[in-house]
């Protein structure tokens, strides 16, 4: 027997309980009405319960909720980047939206925007009609408002159609309504909609489609933008394709190694549609409208691609590492706060940089034929690169992914009796513990591996084995365990298949890291009297943000030493010695003929320095380039030709001690000084093959010191100020300045640089209009080139290599000609003039020195020249590695002790120069 409350008897009545209620006309509404009754006091229940559990809002603190992106001006205050964590969005006041784009928005979204209470009741109930008609799902058009209390409260939610969702946006939509001015709705819509091409309200739109502020765009951009919003990433304006995509005809707009820009249209038919609404609705006149319509996307658009560029995210990324690290200093905040600020604070950070500058040096990096070849390639049987040493320094990627899979070997992978996977360490792949959202994890990782595409070696950085996170345990002998829930499950049978026995992974189940051509490059720009870098790039054809940074990573320098670590330092010193009323101590190490004689009283720009045969414990070293010696030289023209033999010289008698204190004193922070393998020695110091190396940043802002009057920043900085949202100053970024040299002292080094580039090793590096000064630098096996160099107003400090070390097939003239080429096509770099010559330096018998320092230094050798060796660079490491150990001396412990020096990534050994 039935249960029902109500149940129908005889079809003519209505049991109800014990009670039998006849079907008349009456009865029949009743019941309907209670049916109802019933169904709405259900949907008030369900409504408030819904309200009740929903999280609250303070729609008086709604910017607060909103992430606004920081910008990033540069020198001039124009924008050149924004930073934001996953939502670009620039916020712009009220009074500052065009009435046009204000009316596109209405007139397209919401006519009733300006008279509605927030959400149309007679929508609400169709899209609840809709929702019981069509199996759950609700849809409806909504309203501004409504638009609104999505985008802002429930952007988690935004893609469910559930009435539950409904309702709490209508209830939100209630909240904003009575808490908030139409005035300040509108504003907080635009400033949060998604207008596609990664830009979130309408000022960051402007600016990314249109390169303008938002005050200033046309009707037919109005209209454009509000025609986004209802599929933004379909109705993108710009669309970024890859490389290899076939855009179709006329819709590109540039090509760069992001990948292919080209215009996006779609949205046209829309466009014109809101253009005819306002028309209709009285906010554009019909000539308005002509002209509007008649207004191709092509001649809207001018898009900025600086946000996409990774030349400018060099220095941009570098900017955005010293706000945070300021902001936790400046406000006591921890790293994460600091960060928070910077992605999500909508600040303002006016940087130094000159955007002429760094597009030049990007420009000419991806210019192949700046660049020299690879060469002297080991191989291993299975086509492996190797390092000097014998060991595997890159492999093969086809030895890893072939087709498209990764197939592992039988050793590298078993299935267990309990249908796990374990996954062997000591193989193939590297087994990493890690930590990822605060859990362990373990990463299985590809090793570093290379490509040759047209040509050009690529090397790739490793990859991943994409197995999530909780399904993975490490085992007593260090092997990764699968767990069987992930291995038998459907994704898990998606993610490992099986063939012919062997288990292999398609490319959904890992990710291998950007190829990246060799050699790479780095440069850094800062200008001389400020202490400001004006550019920074630290890589070439790379792609992305927060890239690895190659010009804040130490290679070796090379020659591009000396001028630090030998001659500014020797002329410094005899000065200082000069001043006390001591002449300089000359000692005979019994290296070399030349012993004490011809130096003078003091190392000067005019002190004999022989060319000659040279040892340490006996045996040869160093070499020149010329394998060859030269016989009497000066200290201007042993600097001009870079020559081995008389750096080594003028080294020994300065002393390490000395030495090392002046490297430290231009800025370099990377000196080895403790350890059994240290740059306490001649093979670092005087010829550049340090332990670690020195960096672009801190090599530009050494030889700032020489056209600086001896004086160079204590910190370079990249920004000036940074403001918040509303204007109000947060940090303010001054430059301290360091005294290294005498400026008698650096105008000289000044002048006898100037010489390097003029007739000596550098002369691919002159500059029309102005005499420019530097120092070429070469290490060991051409693994390394360089040039740092000035000019009166800019200097720029330039490194060429493989991130393997591999040798290349020019020394540093390379290096030169490429930092003569950026110079060239920077008007900045000329401006002003070099200082003067101080008043404490005299010239005699053809040489500059500070007075009171010159002495006669004539030496008779039999063989006189001052300026016939132009070699360039020298790579002396198969004479004389390993010949030079542990060979101190008693004057302020200058050593020429070669050491076991490594190279930054451990592959270079050499200790020699090059020059």
């Amino acid at each position: 027997m039935r249960s029902d409350k109500y149940k129908a008897t005889s079809g003519k009545s209505l049991k109800i309980g014990k009670r039998e209620l006849a079907l008349t006309p009456k009865n029949i509404i009743k019941i309907i009405l209670l049916v109802i009754l019933a169904l709405i006091v259900a949907m008030v229940i369900y409504a408030v319960v819904c309200i009740a559990t929903a999280p609250k809002i303070d729609t008086s603190k709604i910017y607060e909720t909103l992430s606004e992106a920081s910008v990033i001006y540069d020198q001039n205050g124009k924008k050149v980047d924004t930073v934001y964590s996953d939502q670009n969005r620039v916020n712009v006041k009220y009074d500052d939206l065009p009435e046009n784009l204000v009316n596109a928005f209405v007139a397209l979204e919401d006519k009733t925007f300006w008279k509605h209470h927030g959400f149309n009741f007679i929508r609400v109930m169709g899209a609840i009609k809709s929702s019981i008609t069509s199996g759950g799902q609700v849809s409806g058009t909504s309203t501004i408002t409504q638009q609104l209390a999505r985008n802002v409260y429930l952007t988690s939610s935004m893609s469910q159609h559930t009435m539950k969702r409904k309702i709490i946006e209508a209830w939100y939509t209630v909240k904003l309504e009575r808490n908030l001015s139409k005035k300040q709705i509108m504003e907080a819509y635009l400033n949060t909609i998604n207008l596609g091409f990664g830009s979130y309200g309408v000022e960051a739109a402007s600016e990314a489609y249109f390169g303008k502020r938002v005050q200033k765009l046309t009707l037919a951009q109005c209209a454009a933008l509000a025609a986004l919003p209802q599929a933004p990433s379909n109705y993108a304006l710009v669309e970024l394709l890859d490389s290899d995509a076939t855009p179709s005809s006329g819709t590109v707009l540039k090509r760069n190694s992001e990948g292919t820009y080209v215009m996006n249209d779609t949205s046209k038919d829309r466009r014109d549609t809101c253009l005819a609404l306002m028309k209709e609705q009285g906010y554009i006149t019909s000539a308005q409208y002509k002209k509007a319509t008649g207004t191709s996307l092509k001649k809207m658009l001018n898009v900025n691609f600086n946000a996409n560029s990774s030349g400018i995210a060099y220095f941009t990324d570098y900017v955005v590492e010293q706000v945070i690290s300021d902001l936790q200093d400046k406000q006591d905040l921890s790293y994460d706060e600091a960060w928070d600020k910077v992605y999500k604070g909508g600040l303002k950070i006016y940087s130094t940089l000159d955007l002429k500058a760094q597009k030049t040096i990007q420009k000419e990096f991806r210019n192949d034929a700046n660049f020299p070849s690879i060469t002297n390639i080991s191989y291993d049987g299975n086509g492996n690169i190797l390092n000097k040493n014998g060991v595997v320094a890159m492999y093969k990627y086809s030895n890893y992914i072939s087709n498209g899979r990764f197939t592992f070997k039988s050793s590298e992978i078993t299935k267990n009796s309990d249908n796990s996977l374990t996954i062997k360490a000591n193989k193939r792949l590297n087994i990493y513990k890690t930590t990822a959202n605060g859990q362990t994890d373990y990463s299985i990782e590809f090793p570093t591996m290379y490509q040759w595409a047209n040509g050009k070696l690529y090397s790739i950085s490793g990859g991943y084995i994409n197995i999530p996170q909780q399904y993975k345990t490490l085992d007593s002998k260090g092997n990764v365990i699968v767990s069987a829930k992930f291995a038998t499950s459907k994704a898990g049978k998606k993610f490992f298949h099986k063939k012919n026995g062997r288990y292999y992974i398609t490319k959904d189940g890992y990710t291998v890291n950007q190829k990246v051509v060799q050699p790479q490059a780095a440069m850094t720009i800062i200008e001389n009297s400020t202490g400001e870098i004006k550019a920074m790039v630290g890589g070439r054809k790379t792609r992305g943000k927060m890239l690895y940074n190659r010009a804040t990573e130490p290679r070796q320098s090379g020659s591009s030493i000396k001028p630090l670590a030998v001659y500014g330092a020797a002329l410094q010193q005899s000065v200082e010695e000069m001043r006390e009323g001591k002449k300089h101590t000359f000692v005979n190490y019994n290296i070399d003929s030349q012993g004490t004689s011809g130096w003078g009283d003091y190392i000067t720009a005019g002190s004999t320095v022989v060319d000659e045969r040279t040892t340490n414990n006996g045996t040869t070293w160093p070499a020149n380039a010329s394998g060859s010696y030269s016989g009497r030289q000066t200290f201007r023209s042993a600097l001009r030709n870079s020559i081995n033999t008389c750096a080594y010289k003028i080294f020994m008698q300065v002393g390490v001690d000395y030495s090392v204190k002046m490297v430290k004193k231009f800025g370099i922070t990377t000196l080895v000084t403790t350890g059994s393998t240290n740059d306490l020695n001649a093979a670092a110091l005087a010829l550049g093959g340090q332990t670690k190396g020195v960096t672009t940043l801190e090599m530009a802002n050494a030889f700032t010191t020489f056209p600086n009057n001896g004086t160079r920043a204590k910190t370079p900085i990249c920004y000036t100020k940074v403001t918040d949202g509303d204007g109000n100053t947060l940090i303010t970024k001054t430059v301290g300045k360091v005294r290294v040299l005498d400026k008698g002292v650096a105008w000289i080094m000044t002048n006898l640089l100037k010489g390097v580039v003029s007739g000596g090793t550098g002369t691919a590096a002159a500059v029309t209009g102005t005499q420019a000064g530097g120092k070429t630098g070469t290490t060991s096996n051409q693994y390394d080139i360089w040039f740092d160099g000035f000019t009166q107003n800019y200097t720029g400090a330039l490194w060429i290599g493989n991130d393997i070390n591999i040798s290349l097939t020019s020394m540093s003239g390379y290096a030169a000609s490429l930092w003569g080429k950026i110079m060239n096509q920077l008007p900045e770099a000329v401006k002003g003039s070099y200082k003067g010559m101080p008043g404490d330096v005299q010239y005699v018998n053809g040489e500059y020195y500070v007075k009171g320092t010159y002495s006669y230094s004539g030496y008779s050798t039999g063989r006189s020249t001052t300026g016939n060796n132009t070699d360039d660079d020298n790579d002396d490491s198969k004479k004389t590695q390993n010949n030079n150990r542990n060979n101190n001396t008693n004057n302020n412990n200058a050593t020429a002790n070669n050491g076991n020096n490594n190279t930054n990534n451990g592959n270079n050994t050499d200790d020699d120069d090059d020059e």
